[in-house]
């Protein structure tokens, strides 16, 4: 049986009126936040480094999904946190992007340095990005990729080879910023398959 509202608050209001009721509601609610606290702190796992050493880990992998897909897929063979924690290091970086479930892309890199305050990051040593998927093929190599995301600019200050279909295009540096559409070639050749 339903206590109707009135009849509760007529009940209570001589307790709510005592200064132990409210102690006791003080105390629990310090008790509580003190339980919070000590399993929130148990649950956080402890530094496995000192604060002025890096932490390496080997065998990484990772995916994302995408509106409930698969989006990404990544593996390195190792990264390393910077001591700061702000930066990320992956040497031997492997990377297949997926479209509508299905790899579209893949990319490898020797090494790829994040700073994770900013998302920038730097790919370096034989960047590789080529496509698994659709008619005509796309291949894209170069030495060095640096991508600033507050403007999304990506640059590839050393040469850059790009293949598609039958074309190739080869220009000595590459700047796009994403967000404008605008794109910057160094000298650059084109030879046509067809």
């Amino acid at each position: 049986m339903a206590i109707p509202a009135r009849d509760l608050v007529a009940r209570i209001a001589p307790a709510l009126r005592r200064w132990d009721t409210w102690g006791i509601a003080a105390a629990i609610a310090f008790f509580a936040f003190l339980t919070y606290y000590l399993v929130s702190g148990l649950m956080t796992p402890a530094s496995v480094a000192p604060a002025d050493q890096q932490l390496t880990m080997r065998g990484i992998h990772g995916q994302a999904e995408r509106a409930g897909e698969l989006g990404w897929r990544f593996s390195a063979d190792s990264t390393t946190a910077s001591p700061d924690g702000t930066t990320a290091t992956y040497n031997g970086a492997r990377a297949t992007y997926y479209l509508a479930g299905k790899p579209a892309y893949r990319l490898t890199a020797a090494r790829v340095l994040i700073d994770l305050r900013t998302l920038n990051y730097t790919a370096s040593g034989g960047v590789h990005v080529w496509s698994v998927a659709g008619k005509k093929r796309q291949d894209f190599k170069t030495d060095d990729v640096l991508w600033n995301q507050v403007p999304q600019l990506l640059s590839c200050p050393k040469p850059v080879h790009v293949s598609y279909g039958g074309t190739i295009l080869e220009t000595a540096h590459l700047s796009i910023n994403l967000r404008t559409g605008d794109t910057q070639f160094g000298r650059t050749t084109i030879e046509s398959g067809s």
